[in-house]
């Protein structure tokens, strides 16, 4: 029988936390992810403040750390798209990359 104690003792990883093939974390995939959604269909695909911070590209500016990308969403997805952040991520999208 599995005991509840020992269970509760394991290191498990947090999702957030765990490195896809192109070197983000899951959450930053996310992240860029919804950046890109909400330019391209002007939709959100959550309540961005779940990020701890008040819009997904504020979110995204957190991981990045470059002082040269604009604070701006449309901006800011123009600038990571030309600077190469979406190469390998999300085969699929609804913008032209």
């Amino acid at each position: 029988m599995f005991n509840l104690t020992e269970r509760n003792n394991m290191n498990l990883a947090k999702i957030a936390d765990t490195v896809m093939p192109t070197g983000y974390t899951f959450q930053q995939e996310q992240l860029l992810h919804a950046l890109e959604n909400q330019v391209c269909t002007g939709m959100l695909m959550c309540n961005p403040r779940v990020t701890g911070f008040t819009s997904f590209a504020k979110a995204v500016l957190n991981f990045i750390n470059d002082k040269k990308a604009p604070k701006t969403k449309n901006n800011l997805y123009k600038y990571l798209v030309d600077n190469g952040y979406y190469k390998g991520i999300h085969k699929f999208s609804w913008c032209k990359r």
